[in-house]
């Protein structure tokens, strides 16, 4: 993931020399971007389910007309169940203190405490500021030696806390940009999150380019943008590897296939990166990294992760949301439950006060 390729970059410019660092430094200072102050509301996850009646539903939708054409011919309306890593069912939302909400909004990493970070990639153009085309939230707890990975579907339906309407929630981009997703992802699971990492995905063609391109193992043959990727081993250059990241209509499993062909890419490029043969590429990677990837974490921040926090995470687990596909009035969403919300916050907590 973009967290841990960071990382590893940052490790190796510490063992480079002092100019490196020096260059990491200032990377990190141009990629920094604070998150403003918001109130923490306590979840109300049963309060804020809605009937799926069309007629109970705002009338005044965010999607262009291309946008429902599009979702109507293309999208399957199959649920999609992912089989669960827990079956724990709570029967109440956690209800969490003003002292733990701030411990876990502004952990101290110095002290390894446990923390929540959303992975945001932003598909902006210079026409369009763009949506979240990847919603990642990243759970890491270094007491436990473990972390959990959560997707969060494009097309999952919640109420926006700037305006109370029901919308898919990689619009919140487009509405208020980082701190919106954030407080949107916060409100979605009743979880604290405490950094945001995010990246534009046309960054990801310079910085492929970088290492040389990627290697992934397509599971299954298709076609897209005017390019064809077979089943089976293949490499990919900056271009390519854009194209093979963004497909999802055709793809069965939607936006989790998506996020897997993504999370190929990244851990290739991570592994090239960690090639001593790529040193003399870092000044190169770090200037890209700069101008395409802005987060609320600080050098100091990072150097705490790499040192402290990468060591003692043995296993990822991976989360899925659960949920069903539906369209109402013309646009697919991907519609979560009351309980199944309740079920991630579970798992998220339990991540954070593992002992």
């Amino acid at each position: 993931m973009l967290l841990y390729s960071l990382g590893t970059l940052l490790l190796l410019t510490l063992a480079a020399g002092g100019y490196f660092w020096f260059s990491v430094q200032r990377t990190m200072h141009e990629m920094y971007e604070p998150l403003p102050s918001v109130k923490w509301e306590n979840p109300n996850f049963e309060g804020e389910e809605e009937s799926l009646s069309p007629t109970s539903l705002s009338q005044k939708e965010s999607s262009s007309e291309n946008e429902r054409r599009e979702e109507k011919e293309e999208k399957p309306l199959s649920p999609v169940v992912p089989v669960s890593v827990t079956d724990e069912r709570p029967s109440e939302p956690v209800v969490i203190s003003v002292a733990d909400v701030e411990r876990l909004r502004n952990p101290k990493l110095s002290d390894k405490e446990p923390f929540t970070l959303l992975l945001l990639g932003v598909d902006e153009r210079p026409w369009d500021r763009g949506r979240s085309d990847t919603m990642i939230l990243l759970t890491v707890q270094p007491r436990s030696g473990k972390a959990v990975a959560l997707s969060i579907p494009r097309d999952t339906r919640v109420r926006m806390p700037n305006s109370g309407k029901y919308d898919k929630i990689n619009h919140a981009y487009a509405f208020g940009g980082t701190p919106l997703s954030v407080e949107a992802v916060e409100r979605l699971f009743g979880v604290p999150v405490a950094y945001y990492m995010k990246t534009n995905m046309e960054g990801l063609v310079n910085i492929v380019d970088t290492v040389g391109g990627v290697e992934v193992d397509n599971p299954r043959a298709f076609d897209y943008e005017g390019r064809s990727f077979p089943q089976g081993v293949q490499h990919l250059d900056g271009e390519a590897a854009l194209a093979y990241s963004r497909m999802r209509k055709t793809d069965p499993q939607g936006d989790f296939g998506r996020t897997q062909r993504q999370r190929q890419i990244v851990t290739d490029a991570i592994d090239r990166v960690a090639d001593v043969g790529t040193l003399s590429k870092l000044p190169k990677l770090l200037s890209h990294l700069s101008e395409f990837v802005r987060t609320n974490l600080t050098a100091g921040n990072m150097a705490n992760l790499v040192m402290d926090y990468r060591p003692a995470i043995q296993h990822v687990d991976t989360l899925y949301l659960q949920g069903q596909g539906k369209m109402i009035d013309g646009i697919y969403y991907y519609m979560v439950t009351a309980e199944e919300r309740r079920r991630i916050q579970s798992a998220i907590l339990k991540c954070l006060d593992a002992e």
